[in-house]
This record gives C-alpha cells, sequence and structure tokens, in this order.
C-alpha cells in the first residue's frame, strides 16, 4: 500500500501534528509528487524550511500523470465543472496510474472524485 498525500494534508500536519500521517511515514507507505511538493514550497512549511523540504523530497515519488493523460482523464470522465483544478486532477490521474497507490486529501471535491474511483485513502481514527 502506498499513499499520495495532497497538499492540503501536508499543511494541516504542520500545523498540527497527524498521528495517521507520521504511521504512514514510519512505514515508509507515503508517496510524494512534484506538484505537492511544490505547492508545499510556495507556502510556509516548517523551519528549517530548505530541510522540510529536502526530507519531503526524499520520499518515494507517485508515478506521474502527462498532460495528455490528464486531458484525456478530463474528457473521458467528464470531470469538468466539478470544482478541481489541474493539480487536482494531474494527483488523481498520477495515483490512477500508480500500482496500489491510494490518495489521501482533506480538499471536498477532490475527495469525491477519488472516490468515485476507488482510490480514496480514509486514515484509521485513533
Amino acid at each position: 500500500m502506498s499513499v499520495l498525500v495532497d497538499t492540503s494534508v501536508w499543511v494541516q500536519h504542520f500545523r498540527l501534528r497527524n498521528s495517521s500521517l507520521t504511521a504512514l511515514l514510519s512505514l515508509d507507505q507515503v508517496l510524494i509528487h512534484p506538484m505537492v511538493l511544490t505547492e508545499v514550497a510556495c507556502g510556509t512549511p516548517p523551519a528549517p524550511r530548505s530541510q522540510t523540504l529536502a526530507y519531503l523530497g526524499l520520499l518515494r515519488p507517485s508515478g506521474q500523470a502527462t498532460m495528455s493523460e490528464v486531458q484525456d482523464l478530463i474528457e473521458r470522465e467528464k470531470l469538468y465543472g466539478q470544482g478541481c483544478g489541474l493539480v487536482d486532477v494531474m494527483l488523481l490521474a498520477s495515483t490512477l496510474i500508480t500500482a496500489g497507490a491510494s490518495l489521501w486529501t482533506l480538499d471536498r471535491r477532490l475527495a469525491n472524485l477519488a472516490q468515485r474511483f476507488g482510490v480514496a485513502y480514509q486514515p484509521k481514527v485513533h
């Protein structure tokens, strides 16, 4: 099992430690996508900033859907007008092409799409 963790989960974790994410990290089950890493870099990750970004960059990468694959998915599955933007659909498509991966997001619209495709991650409540 591997979990592509969306920026929304990282931001929440940086504010208030998330034990479910910590557990996944300790089991090396967290995947990173360059768009998530870049979105985190656009914000204010915990200090020391460069070290936090470097640690995220060491996580196992998810597959990366091409723009053509993303556009095909949008059209084939009629994902337009769903309230999800490019990064959201890119993460969904990348999850779909990564064997055994699921997607963890706190974004309601993206979570609904991940559920629709059977790749939504639901953390266990402790």
